[in-house]
C-alpha cells in the first residue's frame, strides 16, 4: 500500500489514484529505491508514478512527494506561500543518480523538502526549452551549470536561488538557508530573482546588426578562434575534459571543403584520429560515449546519447569523404551498427540514451562496469589471440580510476581485419552482463539527426540498407508524433507526449531533406521533399517571433519567450534553421528563403562578435550565400542531384536527373545550350541519349535518369557545369564545385 512521504498530508483520493497508477505498472515492475517494505513494495510513491519519463519515473519513490512540472506545481507553491526547489536532469545522468541515493531517497532531507517547499522534478531532455531557462540562471548566477541542476523558484517559476549536485551535507544546509532567507528576507529574495529574470532575458534576446550578411572576416575569426582552441598535442578543443564538439568538427570540414584551409583540416584531422581511437569510442560494441574525464580521450564518462552518435557519424562520413581515411568510415559504420542493434525499437525509431552506469558482477552499481575489461578475462576469453588484442588496446594499463577502458593509439596502424572478429567476441560475451538502463524516449529531434547521419552516409557509401534503416524511422516518427500540423516532442508509455520545438521540426526537417536526396540515388521512396516543406511551414508559423528570430518554443516560458544564444552539445535549432530555410529557399520556397535571410540578418550581431558560439549557423549562412559545400547535393531547384563517389584513390560522378527533366550532353547539338561538362577532372561521359524537342527546333543530345561519369586524374577540386530542361523550359546553367583535394595517403 503507498505510504504518504513524511512531511505531507494527502487526500483519500490522491492516495488511491497513486496506489492504482503504482499497480497497473503490472508484475515485473521494479521501483527504483532502497526504501522497500519487506515484501519487496516501494515504502513511498510520489506523483511522477503516473509520468510517462523514464527520468521521472526513477524518483517514483522517493520519500520526497515530487510534483512535475505544470500548473498543479506552481499553484501549490502560492497556496502554501512558499518556495518551489526545481531538481532538473535526465535519465542516464550519473551524477544526477549519485544525488538521487545520496538526498532524494533519504527520510531527512524528504523531511525538509515536503515541509519547507514544493519539489518539483524536471526531465531536461522532454523540455528543452524549459531547460535552458533555468540553466542560463544557473550559468549566470554561479559561473558554471550543469546536471542535476538545482533551483529554488518563486511560485511563480522564477529562480532565486541556484546550485547543481549538492552532497548530502551541504544540501541540508542549504535548504536550511533557503528557508529561513524565505521568511525572514523575502524582500532580498525577490530583487535576486527580478534580477536573475531580466540576466536571462537578456542572454537570450541578444539582437541582431541588421545585417543581410556576414563578410568573410566572420568566418575567419571562427576558424582562428577554433585554432586556438586546439589541443594540438592530443585534438579536441581543451585541456581538460574533452567533448566531441561535432558542430566545430563540421564546420571545419565546411571550411576546407568551401576554402582549401589545409589548417582546419589539420584539427579536424586530429581530433576525429583522437575520438577513433581513444575510449571515448565503444571499441566492442560500436558508438560512441559522452565525453571523456581526461585530455587524452581514454577514460569515458560512458553515458551514450543518440544525439552524439547521430552527429559523430556525419563527421566521421565527412572526414571519410575528404581523406579516405578507412578507420573513420569504420568508425561511422560501427556507429550505425551499435545504433539499429541496441538502440532501435520495434517500428524504426531510435531510442534516446543508455546509462552510464551498470551493476557489476557483485551487483553494485558503479559507472562503467558494462564496458570494462579487465585483460586476463579478455585474454581467457580470446584465447591465442588474447595476448595481442589485450596489448592492441592497452587492456594492461588501468585507464584513470575506472579501470581498463579499450583504446588504440591514435594514429597507430591497426590490422583491424584481425581485430575485428576479436572484438565482436567481446562484444557478445558481454552481453551476459547487466546492461545499462536505456531510457527508451523516442525524441523526434534527436531521431531527425541520427536519419539525417544514415540517410547521407548511405549516399557517401553507396549504402542501400542504411537508407531503408533511416526511412523506417522517419516513417515511425511521422506516422507517431506529426498531428497534421506540428510535431510532438517525444514518444513514451505508448503515447506521444509534449509539444514539439524548434529543434525538432529543424532536425527533421533536415532528416527528410537527406532522404530526399538518397531517394534520388538508392530508391527509398517517400513524400520526404513535401515533409520538409511542411515541416518548414511550421516553423514559420509557430516559431517566428516576427522580427526575425526564431524561439525554442511555440509557447512562452515563465520569463516570457526563450531563444538559444549558442550551440551547445547539440545545434541550437535556431542555427540549423538556419541551413534548412535556405535550402528549401533554393528548391523554390520563398517564404522560406525569405525567412533564411531574416534570420541572419537578426542573428548577424553576435555571431560577429564571437562566431564560434553559433558555428552551426555559420555552416547555415554559407549555404545560404553559395549553397552546400559537400559532396552530395541537390542542384537547380531539385531537378537533378549529383554526388561524387570515392573509391580508394579513384573517384565517379553520379547525377540522378528527375523526371520529366533531362541534362544536356556535352554536346547538346544546338547553340545557345550549356552542355555538360566536368573542370579540373578527365570525364569520361556515357553516350547520350537522342531527343526530338519542340522547343529545340533540332533533336538533342540529353542526359536521363541516372549517369555514372568516371572521372580521371582529378585535381584538388572540380566544377561541374550542366544545365537541366524539361520539354518545355531550361532552367539557368549552373555551376557546381566539389573539393577533393586531401589523398587518401596524405597525413
Amino acid at each position: 500500500m503507498a505510504i504518504t512521504p513524511p512531511s505531507v498530508t494527502r487526500s483519500p483520493a490522491l492516495t488511491a489514484d497513486l496506489e492504482a497508477a503504482l499497480a497497473a505498472q503490472g508484475p515485473d515492475y521494479a521501483p527504483r529505491t532502497h526504501l522497500l517494505e519487506p515484501d519487496g513494495k516501494p515504502r513511498y510513491v510520489n506523483r511522477l508514478i503516473r509520468e510517462a519519463s523514464p527520468y521521472l519515473l526513477q524518483h517514483a519513490h522517493n520519500p520526497v512527494d515530487w510534483h512535475p512540472w505544470g500548473e498543479e506545481a506552481m499553484a501549490a507553491a502560492a497556496g502554501r506561500d512558499c518556495p518551489i526547489f526545481l531538481s532538473v536532469g535526465y535519465a542516464t545522468c550519473h551524477w544526477c543518480h549519485v544525488m538521487e541515493e545520496e538526498s532524494f531517497d533519504d527520510e531527512e532531507i524528504a523531511a525538509v523538502l515536503n515541509a519547507r517547499f514544493v519539489p518539483v522534478k524536471l526531465d531536461r531532455e522532454a523540455r528543452p526549452d524549459l531547460d535552458q531557462i533555468y540553466i542560463t540562471a544557473t550559468q549566470l548566477q554561479q559561473g558554471h551549470a550543469g546536471w542535476p541542476n538545482s533551483l529554488w523558484l518563486m511560485p511563480d517559476g522564477t529562480p532565486f536561488h541556484t546550485g547543481t549536485y549538492f552532497p548530502k551535507h551541504q544540501f541540508l544546509q542549504v535548504l536550511a538557508a533557503v528557508a529561513d532567507a524565505w521568511d525572514r528576507q523575502r524582500p532580498q529574495i525577490v530583487e535576486v530573482a527580478g534580477r536573475i529574470a531580466e540576466a536571462v532575458r537578456r542572454q537570450g534576446a541578444l539582437g541582431g546588426s541588421g545585417a543581410a550578411a556576414l563578410e568573410p572576416e566572420t568566418f575567419d575569426a571562427a576558424a582562428a578562434h577554433l585554432a586556438r582552441m586546439h589541443n594540438r598535442a592530443h585534438g579536441g578543443f581543451s585541456d581538460n575534459q574533452q567533448f566531441p564538439q561535432e558542430s566545430f568538427l563540421l564546420f571545419l570540414l565546411d571550411r576546407w571543403r568551401r576554402e582549401g584551409d589545409a589548417e582546419a583540416l589539420g584539427i579536424a584531422r586530429k581530433t576525429l584520429d583522437a575520438i577513433a581511437a581513444g575510449g571515448i569510442h565503444d571499441h566492442a560494441g560500436g558508438g560512441f560515449h559522452r565525453y571523456t574525464v581526461d585530455i587524452n580521450w581514454r577514460t569515458p564518462h560512458f553515458e551514450k546519447m543518440l544525439y552524439n552518435q547521430g552527429q559523430l557519424a556525419r563527421a566521421f562520413t565527412e572526414g571519410w569523404e575528404a581523406t579516405g581515411e578507412p578507420a573513420w568510415r569504420r568508425a561511422a559504420e560501427r556507429c550505425f551498427a551499435y545504433v539499429l542493434r541496441d538502440m532501435t525499437d520495434g517500428a524504426g525509431a531510435f531510442f534516446a540514451a543508455e546509462d552510464a552506469d551498470s551493476l557489476d558482477a557483485a551487483g553494485r552499481r558503479e559507472e562503467g562496469a558494462f564496458y570494462l575489461w579487465p585483460a586476463a578475462e579478455a585474454r581467457e576469453l580470446l584465447g591465442a589471440e588474447g595476448d595481442w588484442a589485450a596489448a592492441t588496446l592497452g587492456l594492461g594499463k588501468p585507464v584513470g580510476e575506472v579501470g581498463p577502458v579499450a583504446h588504440l593509439e591514435p594514429g597507430a596502424a591497426v590490422d583491424f581485419a584481425r581485430l575485428d572478429p576479436l572484438l565482436e567476441r567481446l562484444r557478445a560475451a558481454r552481453e551476459a552482463r547487466h546492461r545499462p538502463i536505456r531510457d527508451e524516449k523516442v525524441i523526434a529531434g534527436w531521431n531527425g539527426l541520427m536519419i539525417r547521419a544514415l540517410a547521407e552516409a548511405a549516399v557517401a557509401f553507396d549504402r542501400r540498407d542504411l537508407a531503408e534503416a533511416a526511412a523506417r524511422a522517419a516513417e515511425a516518427v511521422w506516422s507517431r508524433l506529426w498531428d497534421g500540423t506540428r510535431l510532438a516532442r517525444l514518444w513514451a508509455g505508448g503515447a506521444a507526449r509534449e509539444a514539439g520545438q524548434l529543434e525538432d521540426h529543424v532536425w527533421m526537417g533536415l532528416a527528410c531533406l537527406a532522404l530526399a536526396e538518397a531517394d534520388a540515388f538508392l530508391a527509398v521512396p517517400g513524400p520526404w521533399a513535401e515533409r520538409a516543406e511542411a515541416l518548414g511551414a511550421t516553423i514559420l508559423r509557430d516559431f517566428s517571433d516576427g522580427a526575425g528570430r526564431l524561439r525554442m518554443a511555440a509557447e512562452d516560458g515563465p520569463l516570457g519567450p526563450i531563444y538559444e544564444s549558442s550551440d551547445g552539445a547539440t545545434p541550437a535549432g535556431e542555427s540549423a534553421a538556419l541551413e534548412l530555410l535556405a535550402r528549401l529557399g533554393a528548391r523554390g520556397d520563398m517564404a522560406a528563403g525569405a525567412a533564411a535571410q531574416r534570420l541572419v540578418s537578426a542573428v548577424s550581431g553576435p555571431m560577429r562578435e564571437i562566431p564560434v558560439l553559433r558555428t552551426e549557423a555559420l555552416i547555415g549562412a554559407r549555404v545560404l550565400a553559395a549553397g552546400p559545400s559537400v559532396l552530395r547535393r541537390t542542384l537547380a531547384g531539385g531537378t537533378v542531384a549529383a554526388r561524387l563517389l570515392r573509391g580508394g584513390a579513384a573517384w565517379e560522378l553520379e547525377l540522378a536527373i528527375a523526371p520529366g527533366w533531362h541534362v544536356n550532353a556535352p554536346d547538346p547539338g544546338t547553340e545557345g545550350l550549356t552542355g555538360a561538362a566536368i573542370e579540373g577532372a578527365g570525364a569520361a561521359w556515357p553516350e547520350p541519349l537522342s531527343r526530338s524537342l519542340g522547343f529545340a527546333g533540332a533533336p538533342l543530345n540529353v542526359y536521363e535518369g541516372r549517369v555514372r561519369v568516371p572521372l580521371s586524374a582529378p585535381s584538388d577540386s572540380i566544377v561541374l557545369h550542366l544545365q537541366p530542361c524539361s520539354d518545355t523550359l531550361c532552367r539557368e546553367p549552373v555551376a557546381a564545385r566539389f573539393r577533393l583535394g586531401a589523398r587518401e595517403t596524405e597525413r
